[in-house]
């Protein structure tokens, strides 16, 4: 399972940015149809750029609307968030 997680992942090289970690709607402050802020940074850090979209899109998953404004939002990336699923699920 190694090899071939890894064989997935090293399909594109990924910079490494400062990103939330943790972007779900309870943290994106809006007034009046405006993004206004973003709360709750204590899992900020320095991530691989895939790690926000990954993230959080594993937390809510399909359950609503969301996927659609990440996918506007953020880069979308599909297999990693894929990968990720599958890791977190066996270690978790």
């Amino acid at each position: 399972i190694r090899s071939f997680l890894a064989g997935m992942l090293s399909q594109k090289r990924h910079s490494v940015c400062f990103t939330h970690a943790d972007l779900r709607p309870q943290n994106i402050m809006v007034r009046g149809g405006s993004i206004t802020g973003i709360i709750d940074w204590e899992l900020s850090g320095w991530y691989p750029e895939y790690w926000e979209f990954a993230k959080a899109l594993y937390v809510w998953r399909w359950q609503n609307d969301w996927v659609d404004y990440l996918t506007k939002a953020l880069e979308p990336y599909y297999n990693e968030y894929a990968v990720h699923s599958f890791v977190a699920e066996a270690l978790w």
